[in-house]
């Protein structure tokens, strides 16, 4: 076999003879015998060069950007090139459909694309929100802010004051997230931007705690440094530091 590979990779007959001291002859019909003559190694060589390349041409359409597009929308209903109105026009459908497709690309681990996704679902959100305050801006007519959409700046003080008031578990339950449904659910984007607006307060309160509670630490062994050394403590007012002492 040693023959035939130096032979496909380019040696002669006669020089495989002389090297291996056989016959030229024999050297030609064990390569004839595999079908390794150069023609034939040549053809199969292109043969698997080209299986590879459409191989790799495969795996590119696949992955391509339309292809992977295709693959998330597949289903979900897509606006009409006519023009025709089939409810993919709609704003909040479109957000809808965009945070579908998000999900479908978080579970296929193409996170560049569910951010994408997900900011253009956020992108439409607010488009439905702009038009239904538009919406109920010209239904109310001269009615002023009356009929108008309810935002958080024209909505009663009352309402304010009272959504402010809200205990945690109250609120814990409005925005309750139910996990069979996923994104299905209503007001999925609106529930998981609580949830996510919630943590990052959560973890800045308990950054905040963490260096309230070292300062403490470090200005009761520095005082007691003080104290050991016979030194004065440094002037505080009084209300001041019985505020610092008190308990939470």
């Amino acid at each position: 076999m040693l023959i035939l590979k130096e032979y496909r990779e380019g040696a002669t007959a006669p020089f495989l003879a002389s090297k291996w001291r056989v016959s030229e002859h024999a050297v030609r019909r064990r390569i004839t015998m595999h079908g390794a003559t150069k023609r034939e190694w040549g053809d199969s060589q292109a043969i698997a060069m080209a299986t590879a390349r459409e191989a790799e041409l495969e795996e590119a359409r696949r992955n391509s950007p339309e292809a992977v597009a295709a693959r998330l929308f597949a289903g979900l209903p897509m606006p009409s090139d006519e023009g025709e109105v089939d409810g993919g026009e709609d704003p909040a459908a479109l957000a809808r459909m965009a945070m579908l497709a998000s999900g479908r690309a978080m579970r296929g681990r193409l996170w560049a694309e569910a951010r994408a996704l997900g900011a253009l679902a956020e992108t439409y959100q607010r488009l439905a929100a702009r038009e239904g305050e538009d919406s109920g801006a010209g239904a109310s007519g001269s009615g002023g802010v009356r009929g108008a959409a309810l935002t958080p700046e024209t909505a009663p003080l009352a309402l304010v004051h009272a959504i402010l008031m809200m205990d945690a578990e109250a609120k814990s339950e409005r925005f309750r997230m139910d996990p069979d449904a996923g994104e299905a659910q209503p007001d999925y984007t609106i529930k998981r931007a609580y949830w996510r607006d919630w943590k990052e307060k959560g973890d800045w309160l308990r950054g905040v705690a963490f260096r309230r509670q070292a300062l403490e630490a470090r200005v009761e062994a520095l005082e007691a440094a003080l104290i050991e050394a016979g030194l004065p403590l440094p002037e505080e007012h009084s209300a001041r530091r019985a505020a610092r002492l008190a308990e939470d």
